[in-house]
């Protein structure tokens, strides 16, 4: 299902601090080169964590009653739960929540995440909860562009019942044949990163030093290069046809609003 654009493109696109008014809070659009600190691989899994529509799926794939219990609820328990996964997932999403919110230090309570201000230690403490969770999620899915980052954020951890540990291992079953087909083809599957391919293909297409697409956010990033295949694949269309061709499908206007797989801006 479509999620709309809750946040305003002129903060995507100027990569400005987004308000979170439920926390009265702003969240920060870290740069590529600023998430390598924190790994890419702990970065993905962070924002899969986060964003991921647990209720929904748990309905869908058990048909289970979870009235009383929200994203923010199943998302506690997994964090909870002591395994190398669950650890795993905890300590990327710290790290995560750490550099979006870089002035504060950041506490997980039970029913709560919490966010003291480093400079003012008077200062009241500002909290996201159950109720105000799923608009934040909503604003990080915008934010990284998730829509076109991870086709539609599917996802791969289930934390409820037996039903879901199998599908689990599915998951798990068809990551590991994908690795193996990439290691067939001579991909180094532990040092390929998404956000290098994109800067790799934009520095060459554009003519770009690579050190300025490291201080993109992920959503310049992701827009520009979606930008960047319209824009080729509508230069080549108008070559072709000025050249002879015929029977060539009309390209895209590379210079349409882009809105990263997601509605539009809610009003």
């Amino acid at each position: 299902m479509k999620k709309g654009q809750v946040v305003h493109k002129l903060y995507l696109d100027t990569k400005t601090d987004i308000p979170f008014i439920p926390a009265q809070i702003s969240i920060y659009q870290p740069s590529i080169k600023e998430i390598c600190l924190l790994n890419e691989a702990n970065f993905l899994l962070a924002v899969n964590a986060l964003t991921r529509d647990y209720i929904q799926e748990i309905k869908t794939e058990d048909n289970s009653d979870l009235t009383e219990y929200k994203n923010f609820d199943i998302l506690m328990s997994i964090i909870k739960e002591k395994t190398d996964n669950s650890k795993r997932i905890f300590y990327s999403i710290f790290g995560l929540l750490e550099l979006i919110f870089p002035n504060y230090n950041i506490q997980f309570s039970p029913i709560s995440i919490l966010f003291q201000d480093k400079n003012d230690k008077n200062a009241e403490i500002k909290m996201i909860d159950k109720d105000s969770f799923d608009d934040f999620t909503d604003i990080l899915y915008d934010m990284f562009g998730l829509a076109e980052l991870m086709g539609g954020g599917q996802q791969d951890y289930n934390p409820m019942g037996d039903r879901a540990r199998a599908l689990v291992e599915k998951f798990k079953q068809k990551r590991e044949l994908l690795a193996q087909l990439k290691r067939q083809r001579g991909e180094d599957t532990e040092n390929n990163s998404v956000f290098g391919r994109y800067i790799n293909i934009l520095a060459i297409g554009e003519h770009k030093d690579k050190n300025i697409l490291t201080n993109y956010s992920v959503y310049q990033l992701i827009e520009e290069f979606k930008r960047f295949q319209l824009k080729e694949t509508f230069d080549y269309t108008f070559q072709a046809r000025m050249a002879g061709a015929t029977n060539l499908k009309d390209a895209q206007d590379w210079m349409q609003e882009i809105t990263l797989g997601v509605e539009n801006v809610k009003e």
